[in-house]
């Protein structure tokens, strides 16, 4: 696949061609964080999801084996009231096909990703959105890891 690189404005994101997804902000998740003051990446992940919110841009929410890890935090399942987050049992979100099939629904090609943990819940789904042609960026002030 040939891929040019976006300069200029075009490499700007926009809400238009953005898509949010928040990956495994789950109390059991952030008890464990030591890359960053807990409290400060919760508090930027809610943000960001409001931000998302305000300017619609679709916003996936994931958990994994949520039995275990806990629910969603819940400042941000307040943002989505309405919104499941899709659990799942894979580390790797991008191999859930649910997750794949929620971004390909809304046609959009920038994929904003924040997750705990950047090692695996980040770098694993941007790895391979990167390869299926989206344009991936990574917040990492809303991030552990």
């Amino acid at each position: 696949m040939t891929r040019t690189a976006k300069v200029g404005l075009d490499a700007l994101l926009t809400p238009e061609e953005s898509v949010l997804v928040l990956i495994d902000h789950q109390p059991f998740q952030v008890a464990n964080l030591h890359s960053h003051e807990p409290t400060m990446v919760v508090n930027n992940a809610v943000g960001l999801a409001k931000f998302a919110k305000v300017f619609d841009v679709p916003t996936i929410l994931t958990t994994v084996i949520e039995e275990r890890g806990g629910h969603l935090i819940q400042a941000i399942q307040d943002v989505f009231p309405d919104q499941k987050p899709i659990n799942r049992t894979s580390i790797n979100t991008w191999e859930d096909p649910r997750v794949v099939d929620a971004v390909k629904k809304t046609g959009r090609k920038k994929l904003i990703i924040a997750g705990l943990w950047t090692e695996i819940c980040v770098a694993m789904p941007a790895i391979h959105a990167l390869d299926e042609g989206y344009d991936v960026f990574v917040v990492t002030d809303a991030s552990g890891g």
